[in-house]
Formats: structure tokens, sequence, C-alpha cells
């Protein structure tokens, strides 16, 4: 029953977001290229916190370049052989290629699950809307150390290039080094850990 109202929870969040609104308490885009956290207001901070759902979700809100006609999220996990091997995202367009209709703007919702499942929605302002699950990871040890990080703040957006948003480290040992979103671009940062996964953005001028 939690896991039902979480979810509608989250999905009723997603949807108000990008919703239109008149009064102070509409949506807070980004105005400049780039993403970042979105700023919540106090009573959808109290509602995350109500559900245990504060350290477990993210919401990120993005205004691409002009030229981006498409975003692709991708869900990696890290592979016994130090390569990141996918298992899963979704893309969410605009335009056709090198034609964007508009700017792609809107934000991205997600929310980890018990289960190592990952449940994210992409909502432009457009209009466009794309909803996305992350199968669950059966795992054969019991986990006793966690580690999840999230884009704390304003990043710029270079096309075609990938922009690590979230990253959840899992292990059965009793200690867990630190790590940081950067440490994407260096796997073997992640030795010893029984369970990595990581969230990426790309931002395209094509197709995907």
């Amino acid at each position: 029953m939690r896991r039902l109202i979480s979810t509608i929870l989250i999905f009723t969040i997603a949807m108000a977001l990008t919703a239109c609104s008149s009064n102070t308490d509409s949506p807070k885009f980004l105005t400049k290229e780039g993403i970042a956290p979105y700023e919540l207001s106090e009573s959808e901070k109290y509602i995350l916190q109500s559900f245990g759902m504060e350290g477990n979700s993210q919401i990120i809100s993005f205004n691409a370049p002009k030229e981006a006609i498409s975003l692709n999220v991708n869900v990696y996990r890290l592979e016994d052989g130090g390569d990141w091997g996918s298992i899963g995202g979704g893309t969410i367009s605009t335009g056709t290629d090198r034609e964007p209709a508009e700017q792609l703007s809107g934000t991205f919702t997600m929310q980890l699950k018990e289960d190592y499942a990952i449940d994210f929605n992409i909502n432009a302002v457009s209009g466009g809307r794309a909803s996305y699950k992350i199968e669950p990871i059966m795992l054969n040890k019991e986990i006793a150390a966690s580690s999840k990080g999230f884009l704390k703040k304003f990043q710029e957006i270079e096309l075609n290039k990938e922009i690590p948003v979230a990253l959840m480290v899992y292990n059965s040992g009793t200690s867990m080094p630190g790590f940081s979103l950067q440490d994407y671009f260096e796997p073997s940062s992640f030795d010893g850990m029984d369970l990595v996964q990581v969230v990426t953005f790309v931002f395209s001028d094509k197709e995907l």
C-alpha cells in the first residue's frame, strides 16, 4: 500500500510541476540554460518528508540550449568487468533532426525503490511527458551500507555529452568510502562495492 501511495504521490508532483498556474506557488522553472535541483516549496518538502521519500527521490529542472531537440536519460549498472552496462532509460524530444520545434525545458522526477528499482518521469513545459520504470535487481548479499548522491547545484549543458545526475552505491560490508557524481567517469573508484547504479542526462541536437 505504501509503495502504491508513493508512486501516486511522485506522479502527482510530476504532473503538478508542468501544470500552468497563476498563483505564487506556480512551478519555478529555470530561466537560463542548464540543469539544477528543483526548488521545492515548504509544502512540497513536507509531503516528501511525510512519506519518507526525501532521501530517495530527486526533482531536476532543465532548460536546454536552443539547438537541443532531445533529452536522453540513461540508467547504468556497474558490471563485474568494471564497465557500465545499460539497464534502462528513456527519451523525450521536441522536434526532428536539427529542427527543434521549441526550446526543450521542464522537469525530471525520480524515485528509488527498496528493491533497487527506479521510476522516473520526464515532463516538458510544452506538455510532452514520458514515464519509465527500471526493473528490480536481485542481490544475493545483504546490504549493510549505502551512499546516494544527487545533483546539488546548477550545471551548464554541453550538447551530446553525458551529465551524471544521480549515483547510488550499495555494499555488504560495513565501510562506505565517499563518492561524487564525477566518479562516474572513473568506474575503478567503485572497486569492492556490491551494486553501483548511475543516472545520466544527454541533451542532443540529433534524434536519439
